[in-house]
């Protein structure tokens, strides 16, 4: 990891949610943000290098395009701070990117969650992901979030409906898609490439 290690990378993570949360960023819109990030671009392809040298309130600005006067995120340790700390947990244990993670356990369900597993060890929040992962697959969750059909997909995309509800129905049969196919699908949503990954 160059010159460094998991931990401090983890540590400006959380500290970066402190900082968004205090200053009440829409939750979508900053984890969206944070997603299509250079930092997280970094993280997910292990390029650990003087990016992040930077002050946090220089990489909160290169995400959000937002700036605040001072970091206040020293040494709280509140619910935005464990939200940020467990969303990199999980992307270190599943190795699943970012977007995918965002969008199965999405920020206001990890703040509900923070009274329950706060305090439990790591592996109980990996057991909740995964049964949420579980629960919907990535096209239902994008179909739900952006409000459209299966029939609508279908002429936006020129992707069958029969091809569709394949997908809508399994993450791993969307995962044997043709590129094409997921980037149609990735287009028509606005989403990184990355969140279909499997």
């Amino acid at each position: 990891m160059s010159n460094f290690n998991t931990r401090e990378v983890k540590e400006l993570f959380a500290r970066l949610f402190v900082l968004g949360i205090s200053n009440k960023i829409n939750f979508i819109a900053f984890t969206k943000a944070i997603e299509r990030s250079e930092f997280v671009k970094k993280i997910e392809n292990g390029q650990y290098d003087e990016y992040f040298n930077k002050s946090l309130t220089q990489i909160f600005f290169d995400i959000t395009n937002r700036r605040i006067d001072n970091d206040t995120s020293f040494g709280v340790f509140n619910d935005a701070y464990w939200c940020g700390y467990s969303y990199f947990e999980l992307h270190l244990k599943t190795k699943r990117s970012f977007s995918f993670i965002f969008l199965k356990l999405p920020l206001s369900k990890m703040m509900e969650a923070y009274p329950v597993y706060h305090e439990m060890d790591v592996s109980s929040l990996i057991d909740y992901f995964y049964k949420l992962d579980q629960e919907k697959t990535i096209l239902k969750l994008l179909c739900i979030e952006n409000k459209c059909s299966i029939p609508k997909l279908s002429s936006q995309t020129g992707i069958s409906e029969t091809t569709l509800s394949k997908y809508k129905a399994s993450d791993e049969a969307l995962s044997k898609a043709s590129f094409q196919a997921i980037y149609k699908i990735a287009t028509y949503f606005d989403a990184p490439i990355s969140l279909f990954a499997y």
